[in-house]
């Protein structure tokens, strides 16, 4: 087993045994970083990525430096996406703690009562070990395109094994899912009041919740939601090799085979992809491997754990855009080689001025005038087009102090997007009826906010985002001479790229 260079467990159990005050505030200059280096990440961030809702920095156990932009919040819940794996995953190291479970136990003893008839030889070999490293040798179960009314145990189950399991790398989530069905099997209760008894109630996270599969188990490998403070604690439990105030909450075993290299999963070793690519450097027990001896819980669209543990530092960050690599990438430039190995001096300045602008955080707002065309509002209009989506039967606009209601009509009835003039207003709509949450937990009422302007008198611009997820709306309403609608929508997110429609 390769060995993952972290704190030792001497200085771990030293740092406990001093009554270490966990999560504390701190300035960055007396943890080892200026604050400057941190200022410049946060720049960085804002001038090449679109967008970053919100993160948190942790050195020595210690918050140095965290904000938001709004519309997004400390408190608020966000979707994790695939960064919900590692916590699944955490979920299996329990019962391995516990002896309830093997890592080289197979599925069909596991589940000898959901497999397909005459199972082949290499289902016969899959093991709980190959569905924690994406080894399964299945090709990917997209469960809820397939099956989305069904139960996924068995979708899975009945999937063809093309490799040997353990052979071949191939990610897939619905190989999560099973492992949050074998959680739930072993340990009699559900993944999320599994993990709250065992993870979230002793090392402090509170606001936790999952979309479950139409049969009621957890989705496992994406579905959970939870703050950004609360990624930074589950972080620096793991920086700490399962310890927590003082107390062992996982065993160390199991942290360090979960974070260390169990598959490669790309790449040959010596090419230059190897150095250059995060998403070469292998992958562990549903953490993967960085550089720079680091390794991360991620999800898509920028949802980010990465421990630091050279520099003894957590960063969770929560997010809303496309590539990755690029996120990475600021890390190692700017905050990775800004730790030093002592405090700073003081720079109560800096700091100040770090703390000032943490606060003050906000994405960009639409530009342009309070005031446009005024015979568009009230008025209802009929809208015409293919919406892949949402499916809105008409919209209207009406004037509020300070800003607009954009009103809309469709599956859901009427839905009212309160929007704000150089700020951004905040309401509660339902998108879409559906029984099942699915994967972009779209479903339901969403807390949402927006803003908008007359970017031209006949062009009217807004922009929502749904406050618990990374999506963000932009639409363009262009008002022609002859009283009729344009107007055009982007859901960021969604990949459907842009919908325009008339109306009437």
């Amino acid at each position: 087993m390769k060995r993952l260079g972290m704190l030792s467990c001497a200085a771990v159990l030293a740092l406990a045994g001093n009554g270490f005050a966990l999560l504390e505030k701190s300035t960055p200059e007396a943890e080892g970083i200026s604050s400057s280096a941190i200022d410049a990440w946060i720049t960085a961030c804002e001038k090449e990525l679109d967008a970053v809702h919100g993160f948190v920095l942790l050195r020595h156990g210690k918050t140095i430096a965290e904000g938001w932009w709004k519309p997004f919040s400390a408190d608020r819940t966000h979707i994790l996406y695939s960064h919900s794996k590692s916590f699944t995953s955490t979920a299996i190291g329990f019962l391995i703690d516990d002896g309830k479970l093997d890592l080289d136990e197979c599925l069909v003893d596991i589940f000898p009562d959901r497999l397909p008839e005459n199972p082949p030889d290499n289902l016969k070999r899959l093991r709980v070990r190959d569905l924690l490293t994406m080894n399964t040798g299945m090709p990917y179960t997209d469960a809820e395109r397939k099956d989305i009314g069904g139960d996924w145990v068995n979708l899975f189950l009945a999937n063809p094994v093309e490799d040997r399991p353990g052979t071949r790398f191939r990610y897939d989530s619905c190989a999560t899912h099973v492992l949050a069905a074998i959680v739930e099997k072993r340990s009699g209760k559900k993944l999320m009041d599994f993990l709250k008894e065992r993870l979230f109630d002793p090392i402090g996270i509170t606001k936790a919740w999952s979309n479950c599969s139409p049969t009621g188990i957890a989705c496992g490998g994406w579905g959970m939601s939870m703050t950004t403070r609360e990624l930074a604690r589950f972080g620096q439990l793991y920086l700490q090799e399962g310890m927590w105030d003082g107390t062992r909450i996982l065993s160390r075993e199991w942290v360090r085979l979960a974070t260390s290299r169990q598959t490669y999963n790309g790449g040959k070793i010596g090419v230059k992809q190897i150095n250059d690519s995060d998403w070469a450097q292998g992958y562990g027990f549903q953490f993967w491997r960085c550089r720079f001896n680091c390794f991360r819980a991620d999800g898509a669209s920028g949802q980010l754990t990465v421990v630091m543990p050279d520099q003894d530092a957590v960063l969770s960050v929560h997010a809303g855009l496309g590539p990755m690599q690029k996120e990475l990438d600021l890390i190692w430039k700017h905050l990775l080689p800004a730790f030093q190995n002592a405090p700073l001096p003081a720079n109560p300045d800096a700091a100040n001025a770090l703390a000032a602008r943490c606060a003050a955080l906000s994405l960009k707002k639409i530009d342009g005038k309070k005031e446009g065309t005024e015979t568009i509002f009230g008025r209802t209009f009929a809208l015409e087009g293919n919406q892949p989506r949402f499916h809105f039967t008409s919209v209207r606009l009406e004037k509020q102090e300070n800003g607009w209601e954009m009103i809309t009509t469709g599956a859901t009835g009427e839905q009212h997007f309160p929007i704000g003039f150089g700020e951004w207003r905040e309401g509660k709509v339902k998108l879409e009826n559906a029984t099942f949450e699915g994967l972009g937990a779209l479903i339901g009422e969403q807390s949402v906010a927006s803003s908008g302007a007359w970017t031209a008198p006949d062009t009217f611009r807004v922009r929502t985002y749904l406050n618990d997820g990374f999506f963000r709306l932009d639409a363009t309403f262009q008002f022609a001479n002859d009283g009729n609608l344009s107007l055009s929508y982007n859901l960021t997110g969604w990949g459907d790229g842009r919908t325009n429609l008339k109306g009437k």
